[in-house]
């Protein structure tokens, strides 16, 4: 049980942040790129970088590279389970 709330609560944290919610949020409609993320959050290219590698570390964000653009999508698994539940709670 220790494990799980420690893991638990590394997603919550990993969730807790304005920014990295609100581009998982949008990932989760679809896959999009850096500067479609920064343009609908509204924040610098340089930071969505920033917390997508986070996320990319974390497991969380799948990337693939098409010409000079990245683009990311949101991986299976548990923060994609989250993030669906909180996007029906507050988004919908």
């Amino acid at each position: 049980m220790q494990a799980a709330a420690e893991q638990a609560s590394g997603m919550m944290k990993l969730l807790g942040h304005p920014h990295r919610l609100m581009i998982l949020c949008e990932l989760k409609v679809g896959e999009k790129s850096v500067g479609e993320l920064a343009n609908t959050i509204n924040i610098s290219q340089s930071l969505v970088s920033q917390h997508l590698a986070r996320m990319r570390h974390e497991n969380v964000v799948t990337a693939r590279r098409e010409a000079q653009a990245v683009y990311y999508a949101l991986k299976e698994g548990e923060a994609a389970i989250l993030i669906s539940t909180l996007y029906d709670i507050y988004c919908t």
